[in-house]
This record gives structure tokens, sequence and C-alpha cells, in this order.
């Protein structure tokens, strides 16, 4: 466990401090990109339950073989950090919330809907959307990775991603049906870590306003943190800056969670 815990830690400030580079994006693509791609192959293929299984077995068989391949001591460490911290999203999700934030103070509706959908927003005003996507890709981007890796390590890491992309489907498909159960078991309950992060973040003004959201109907497995996201905005839903202020925080507090667990681990151990 302080092994998982560290590795976590690690990859939280690589993800951070380094993100995925650039270069590297233009290069290759993202891993998002490459679990989109191969998620249009499997639907082409498949559908339902089966389709999902065909789209994760081999996510989860290639991490675990590239696990394996990966030295020991503290380069293997290294790499695996790196790669996992790929997997999550802080420093992207901060950067399109300060686009969004910027574009509905400077450029209009219009160019904000777009930084909007950026953030992958539902419908509605852009702030307000923003604010919810914000608090869902904390949730899916954020906590769920870091969760997963601990409980997972690079595997878990990568079925998470893969369940993420996976459950940007949406509508009454067979699919998407078998994504969102899956999605109760897994995603949820990080959100709901996610929404407690949130509150957290939020106190001691609207904490204890946003703590219920914690115990919210997980309509969709994201739903908790947007529902403690929204009752720590209180009458201000729209206000992006605010909600990336919170989001900031409540970043950082998972990340002095880890480091507080990690060395409690490492002492214990």
């Amino acid at each position: 466990m302080a092994y998982s815990l560290a590795l976590a830690l690690a990859a939280a400030l690589l993800d951070i401090t380094l993100g995925y580079p650039a270069p590297l994006a233009r290069a290759i693509g993202t891993p998002a990109l490459w679990l989109e791609t191969w998620l249009r192959v499997v639907r082409g293929a498949a559908e339902g339950p089966m389709a999902l299984a065909l789209y994760l077995a081999p996510v989860g068989v290639g991490a675990a073989a590239l696990a394996q391949a990966l030295p020991d001591g503290p380069l293997g460490f290294a790499a695996t950090a790196w790669l996992a911290s790929i997997l999550c999203g802080r420093q992207t999700f901060d950067a399109r919330a300060k686009a969004l934030a910027f574009s509905l103070e400077t450029e209009g509706e219009g160019a904000a809907m777009a930084a909007a959908e950026a953030l992958d927003a539902d419908e509605g005003p852009p702030g307000e959307a923003g604010s919810a996507a914000l608090a869902a890709r904390f949730a899916d981007g954020v906590v769920a990775p870091t969760l997963f890796l601990v409980l997972g390590g690079l595997v878990g890491a990568a079925l998470c991603a893969a369940l993420v992309v996976a459950g940007r489907e949406r509508g009454p498909t067979p699919f998407a049906r078998a994504v969102f159960a899956l999605g109760r078991w897994t995603l949820a309950p990080a959100a709901r870590l996610g929404a407690f992060w949130i509150a957290l973040a939020a106190a001691p003004s609207r904490g204890l306003a946003a703590f219920p959201a914690i115990l919210a109907p997980a309509i969709i497995p994201t739903a908790p943190a947007q529902a403690a996201m929204r009752a720590a905005l209180d009458d201000a839903p729209d206000d992006i800056r605010r909600a990336l202020a919170l989001y900031r925080r409540a970043a950082a507090a998972e990340l002095v969670a880890l480091g507080v667990l990690a060395l409690m681990a490492a002492a214990m151990g």
C-alpha cells in the first residue's frame, strides 16, 4: 500500500508539473485519442456488454504487459508514475477552465460555448455548464484515476481512462447502458470521493451545504461531484472562476491526503 500511495502521489505531481507534452501529443496523439480510436473499432463490430468487454480487455492486458516490462527500482517507479500521470487530467482541465473563464469575460457567449465544449460540458449556459463539467472532470479525470491507480496500479488507471472515454457515449444504446451499469460500481464511488474533496474545499462557508451531495443519487456516475459543486457555488452556479478555485483547492486537498497517507503507510511498513 505504501508503494501504491507513493506511486499515486508521484503521478499527481507529474501531472501538475509536466503533464502530457504538447510535442508528443502532436506527434503520436494522446491516450484519450488512442482509446477513442479503439472504441470506434470495437463499436463497429459488437454491441452491448460484449462490446464493452472487447473494448476493456485489450486495454487491461496491454497495461499489464507494459507494467510487467518496466524495470524494477527507481527507474521503473518513475516510468510507471509518468505513464499513470498521462492518464489523468489536472493540468488539462485547469487550462480549459481558465480558457472558458477568459472567453466568458472577454470574447462573448459564442467563444465561451466552444470553450465549454472543450471541457466536455453539457448543453446550457456556458458558465453554469462549464462549472458542472469541471466538477465532473475532477471526478472522472482526477479522483477516479488516482483511486484506480492506488487499488489496481497502472492496469487500474488504464481501465479507468478507458471507461471514462466509453462513458462519453450518450443515448439509450445497449453499449451506453452497459457502461453506465459498470460506472455505477466504479466511477460513481470515485465521484462521491470527489464530492467530499469539493465540499472540503468549500468549507467553512459552503462546506456544510455541499457535504450532503456526497450521498446524492448517481443519475450519472459523476452526479455527486456535480451536485457538490452546485451546492458550493450556491447562488452563482455560472461563476467559473470560483468553480476553478474550488477545483484547485479540492485537487490540493487530495494531494495532501495522498502525501499524508503515503507517509503513514511507509512508517507502518
